[in-house]
């Protein structure tokens, strides 16, 4: 059958080593079974890739994915993913980004590039009027992301263009860097931009304009996105968001124990009372105006300007979001918030993750006070908490790769090992991922997801399962329904809902607050097929599991994805028992972590994965 007009219908393969480039068309079973995404990507990373590979080595994969709606008028459907096996955690690895940058590369002809082999010199990539070349960029190597963005925009002629590219943390490969879009939109977490760095892949430049996104079944998409805006005129979330974005409120999330203080070992308001410094409209007196992502009304972005005082920034910078406040300020005791500004602009310029990085200095911190380390450690910089300056310092260290932060260049686990001497117990890590900013010890489901997930410490993926367990409708259909008798069949229905929520292509914050998208009807209507919300669970089950399955052929088990001894010790839940449960539930095996073939049976994935 004819691939559906919600898809580009084409793949891009490119083999950096040899410098050749091939289309390739999967076949419409393909993108009705695995959506797009994140599906998508796993389908062909596992069939493409040997266990056990060097994340950093040529035979890694890493591809850039859209989703089934990304392209369309779906709100929230300006998301783009990459994927590929993450040399942070050694797993699965996908990292979301918003934007314009997905719909330009849907509307250039494809739903997915994928990038294998290491060039012998540095390369871009350049899509544009149909046509897609390696180019030479010797000459914008070094070059931050900012500065990388600018110049290909002027040497192009196109000031439209899309850019994704990587700063010096990548070209260095710290295991913090991601990928940057939008001069400071970045796909941050599991070192995908030290994937990029290591197959000397610079940057991405895509044109769209030549392929027409356009829904299958017209009639029967225009009724599920009536119903989508209709729960968006109820979303009080969404008007918090405009306002101020997702760091409107740090300072509520911090007196309710939800956002840590001081490397996890504090909570609560009175703990800093200055915290409420850096609430999102405090920035307001920065702002130089609002903005969405591509077909979102929420306008939950902006852009700020901090050009006066000593923290100052070249030019105008992305507002911070509750995450990089959190990591920059509250885990650092820093109620600074042009600090804060600047921590998170040389962040971004330079390619690396916030979430990272701020965790990696608040275990430093830590060992600086419980004396693990000294001045003569540090270069000189006093590591005390709340020192602004020392936090500003020390981040462009880490992101430069320089002196002291080399060391901590690589993520909280491989740190602590670095300076050792007991530093390991202050390192708040999954398998060297340092937690997001959400804790898990009030959230049973959030620590759950950490832990079970392919993709460890995530945090977005517990939201449904979050509703789902406090008795909140997801929608109408029975198949979105947990069984009251069971109490891991909203951990499974969440994690199959969220799944397709990547896979369509569609931002995690409409399931915040609020009645969830009706994903099936859109994906239905877009792709002109009978998708039942049975259907559409079926395929995020098959994503999930053979995302699971992935791990599992890398020799990963269960116990080797535990929460830190300070997040587990103090909790009130056994979050390995819950894991457990959630793993039977799924037909994977709690102690090898290795689905069964009834599990690979029942999602149609005997021939591809039934190596395991």
């Amino acid at each position: 059958m004819a691939i559906p007009g919600c898809y580009a219908g084409k793949i891009l393969f490119v083999d950096l080593t040899e410098g050749i480039l091939k289309e390739e068309t999967p076949t419409e079973r393909i993108y009705r079974e695995f959506i797009g995404g994140n599906g998508l990507g796993v389908r062909i990373l596992y069939e493409r890739m040997n266990a056990r590979v060097n994340a950093l080595g040529p035979e890694n994969i890493l591809g850039f994915v859209v989703g089934t709606l990304t392209g369309t008028s779906a709100p929230g459907s300006g998301r783009h993913m990459l994927v590929t096996k993450s040399p942070l955690t050694g797993t699965w690895a996908e990292s979301n980004s918003g934007g314009a940058f997905g719909p330009e590369l849907k509307t250039a002809g494809y739903d997915g590039v994928f990038f294998l082999g290491i060039s012998p010199k540095p390369v871009y990539l350049l899509i544009r009027e149909g046509s897609a070349e390696l180019r030479d960029a010797s000459h914008i190597w070094g070059k931050d992301a900012y500065e990388t963005h600018d110049f290909l925009r002027q040497s192009l002629n196109d000031p439209d263009i899309k850019i994704a590219c990587i700063g010096p943390s990548g070209e260095a490969q710290s295991l913090l860097s991601g990928v940057v879009s939008e001069r400071g939109r970045i796909a941050a977490r599991n070192g995908v931009g030290a994937v990029m760095g290591s197959k000397r892949l610079k940057a991405f430049a895509v044109k769209g304009g030549v392929k027409d996104i356009q829904a299958a079944d017209p009639e029967k998409y225009s009724q599920a996105i009536r119903q989508f805006h209709a729960l968006l005129k109820t979303n009080e979330y969404a008007k918090a968001l405009a306002a101020a974005g997702t760091g409107s409120n740090i300072s509520f999330l911090v007196s309710i124990g939800d956002a840590p203080l001081k490397n996890w070992t504090l909570s609560g308001i009175e703990a800093l009372p200055t915290i409420t410094n850096l609430d999102g409209s405090n920035m307001d007196k920065y702002k130089v105006g609002s903005y969405g992502c591509y077909a979102c009304p929420i306008t939950c972005g902006a852009i700020i300007r901090q050009n006066a005082g000593p923290y100052a920034i070249k030019d105008e910078m992305h507002r911070p979001e509750y995450q990089s406040l959190a990591a920059l300020g509250a885990m650092l005791m820093n109620d600074n918030l042009e600090a804060v500004i600047k921590a998170n602009d040389i962040c971004n310029r330079y390619g690396i993750d916030t979430v990272g990085v701020g965790g990696t200095i608040a275990m430093a911190m830590e060992c600086y006070e419980k004396g693990l380390i000294g001045k003569g450690d540090t270069d000189g910089i006093e590591l005390t908490w709340g020192n602004a300056d020392a936090i500003v310092a020390l981040v462009e260290k880490v992101a430069k790769r320089e002196g002291f932060g080399a060391l901590l260049a690589d993520g909280t686990q491989l740190a602590a090992e670095r300076i050792g001497k007991g530093a390991e117990e202050y390192a708040i890590a999954i398998r060297g991922k340092s937690l997001a900013y959400h804790d898990p010890r009030i959230s049973p489901v959030l620590g759950t997801a950490n832990i079970a997930d392919a993709n460890p410490a995530h945090h977005m993926d517990s939201q449904i399962t979050g509703m789902l367990n406090e008795g909140a409708p997801i929608g109408t259909d029975p198949a979105l329904k947990a069984s009251k008798a069971n109490p891991f069949s909203s951990y499974v229905i969440g994690s199959e809902y969220h799944q397709l929520l990547n896979a369509a292509g569609l931002c995690s914050l409409y399931t915040v607050a609020t009645t969830p998208p009706p994903i099936a009807e859109l994906i239905a209507g877009a792709g002109g097929w009978d998708f039942s919300w049975d259907e559409a669970l079926k395929a995020g089950r098959r994503i999930l599991t053979l995302r699971q399955a992935f791990n599992a052929r890398e020799g990963l088990t269960p116990d080797q994805f535990e929460l830190p001894k300070r997040i587990a010790s103090s909790a009130k839940v056994d979050y390995s028992a819950l894991r457990d449960g959630y793993f039977l539930e799924m037909g994977w095996d709690p102690k090898t972590g290795k689905p069964s073939k009834k599990a690979l049976a029942e999602t149609g994935l005997i021939q591809l994965a039934g190596d395991l």
